[in-house]
């Protein structure tokens, strides 16, 4: 039982690796992450994130300023979790499919390994 367990982990290991592998390759196949630069992408979805946070706890009644407050803040964290998704969109793609690719061939190596293949 331990045995298995053991070898378990050790597949389990060579599995986070070939993720990890894939999307280090998808890293450097690409130039940047982000496109276009981070910088320049982030400005306005905060900005609306937090104006639509702010209206949006002002106008349920919740008037006092904490609670707006923590409105803007909520809704600028949205905007930049929006804005961060969108302008790494290439990247993540890339990055799913080489991760796949790497984990599917270590799988395929696996099994090739557990039941061998013999010719009569």
């Amino acid at each position: 039982m331990m045995a298995s367990l053991g070898s378990d982990r050790h597949y389990l290991r060579e599995l986070i690796g070939a993720g990890i592998d894939g999307i280090a390759a998808a890293r450097r196949e690409q130039a940047g992450i982000f496109h276009p630069p981070i910088h320049t992408a982030v400005w306005p979805p905060f900005a609306i994130g937090a104006t639509v946070g702010a209206l949006g706890t002002h106008l349920t009644g919740k008037r006092k300023p904490s609670t707006v407050a923590m409105g803007t803040v909520v809704g600028s964290l949205i905007g930049i979790g929006a804005a961060l998704a969108w302008t790494s969109r290439g990247f993540a793609g890339s990055a799913v499919r080489r991760a796949t690719q790497s984990v599917n061939a270590s799988r395929d190596l696996h099994w090739l390994e557990t039941h061998p293949i013999t010719y009569a």
